[in-house]
């Protein structure tokens, strides 16, 4: 066993960096104990002489070589002893390294960004020690604190490009510790002795600083070094997270006016029906049709028509709440889904939409192109108790909007029959 057994399962700085081969070899413990039967009875011959203990120079001598025996065996045993310590940090060190490409691999197999923050939060703590952690997200002329693990600063305080031990990092995209670095930490970084802080990149830009401060005696660099490549490997697996989120957008927005699709409108109708049904709440689907759209695409062309749909999504959006659902139904129509909507409510969203599209043409390569566009309500429970239901109901009103004249409202018929096994579906 090791006279001073290293603690398993924490890690206080990292061992001494140095390899297995600088531990006491067996040579030169040999050369100890050979120094110690040599000397070791000599000095203690020297000092039983002058001590005066017998004037017959053998029986000192004979008890000086065995004194020096034992010394040598207590130096045999303390040399082993060393180097069986030396070789321990150097396993434990090994350890180490293997611990940190497993977790790495562990991080490759998230694909949620705060959750891995956390982690790697959390482990870089653990990793030196450190009595703080904060994760900075760059907001391209500050860092906020996103994320802290021991500090006691409020979160979403900023720290300039620049500015302390972190905002110094933001600035030159580079690792650097303090002492003896080019900045010392300042607020909102927590206030301590010693600190160090790398970048994190994303998609070949700063994404953010990890911060580590506070400790009993200054990060060495070979800390900043270990941190640093934890950070690259961390980087990874931030990278997959943003081309996972990019990956699930594209698959429920459409591609070229960027609203939602059908799959993401199906899926909020259905919870939001579920509302509904739960707390008797209101809520209604206005269908909307670019009136005479195919007269657009054949007389200005394809990418006029892209345009005019791109243009009409946008006033769309603008013209609803944040909290309503504007999604692309399919070629020139589009659904609005307004929660805890009631007739009146829906009613005035949709002439608000009608006026905005209307008044103002759509500018195009082609030249302005003038729109008028038809609508149709539906309202829960009023017109309906289903997904189907409801839009049946809305795309029936819409098309009597179409043949009373377009460009103009029109609500749906009360629903006179119960829903058949069909509709429930």
């Amino acid at each position: 066993m090791p006279l001073l057994p290293w603690p398993h399962g924490t890690w206080n700085g990292g061992p001494p960096a140095r390899s297995a081969n600088a531990a006491l070899s067996v040579w030169g413990r040999l050369r100890l104990v050979a120094l110690a039967v040599v000397l070791l009875p000599a000095v203690s011959l020297v000092a039983v002489r002058a001590g005066g203990i017998d004037d017959d120079w053998l029986p000192g001598l004979v008890l000086a070589a065995v004194a020096g025996g034992l010394v040598a065996l207590v130096t045999w045993r303390i040399s082993a002893q060393v180097s069986s310590y030396v070789e321990e940090l150097e396993r434990s060190r090994r350890e180490f390294r293997l611990a940190l490409t497993r977790l790495g691999q562990a991080l490759e197999a998230s694909d949620d960004r705060r959750t891995l923050l956390e982690v790697v939060l959390e482990s870089t703590q653990a990793i030196l020690g450190a009595d703080h952690a904060v994760f900075f997200a760059d907001a391209r002329t500050h860092l906020v604190a996103k994320l802290a693990r021991g500090a006691t600063d409020a979160p979403e305080s900023r720290l300039a490009h620049g500015k302390g031990l972190a905002g110094w990092v933001a600035s030159h995209d580079e690792p650097a510790r303090w002492p003896p670095g080019p900045a010392a930490p300042a607020p909102p970084e927590p206030d301590a002795a010693t600190a160090l802080a790398v970048p994190l990149q994303a998609g070949g830009r700063l994404f953010g600083v990890i911060g580590l401060y506070g400790r009993a005696r200054p990060f060495s660099a070979e800390d900043l070094a270990t941190i640093s490549d934890f950070a690259r490997q961390a980087q990874t697996s931030i990278d997959r997270t943003f081309a996972h989120e990019e990956a699930r957008r594209l698959s429920i927005t459409d591609g070229l006016t960027g609203l939602w699709n059908r799959r993401h409108l199906d899926l909020r109708c259905s919870e939001e029906l579920d509302r509904a049904a739960r707390f008797g709440e209101e809520f209604a689907l206005v269908m909307c049709d670019i009136d005479d759209f195919t007269e657009v695409n054949n007389r200005h062309g394809h990418q006029a028509g892209d345009a005019v749909l791109v243009e009409v999504s946008n006033r769309l959006s603008a013209s609803t709440r944040q909290v309503d659902l504007v999604a692309r139904y399919g070629g020139e129509e589009f659904l609005l889904l307004l929660p805890r909507t009631g007739r009146a409510g829906a009613l005035e969203v949709a002439e608000k939409v009608r006026a905005a599209v209307t008044d103002q043409p759509v500018c195009t390569d082609a030249g302005p192109v003038a729109l008028s566009i038809s609508l149709g309500v539906a309202c829960h429970p009023e017109h309906g108790t289903t997904v189907a239901a409801l839009t049946g109901a809305a795309d029936a009103a819409l098309y009597r909007a179409k043949r009373s004249g377009k460009n103009q409202v029109r609500v749906a018929e009360p629903a006179t029959h119960p829903p058949t096994d069909s509709e429930e579906s």
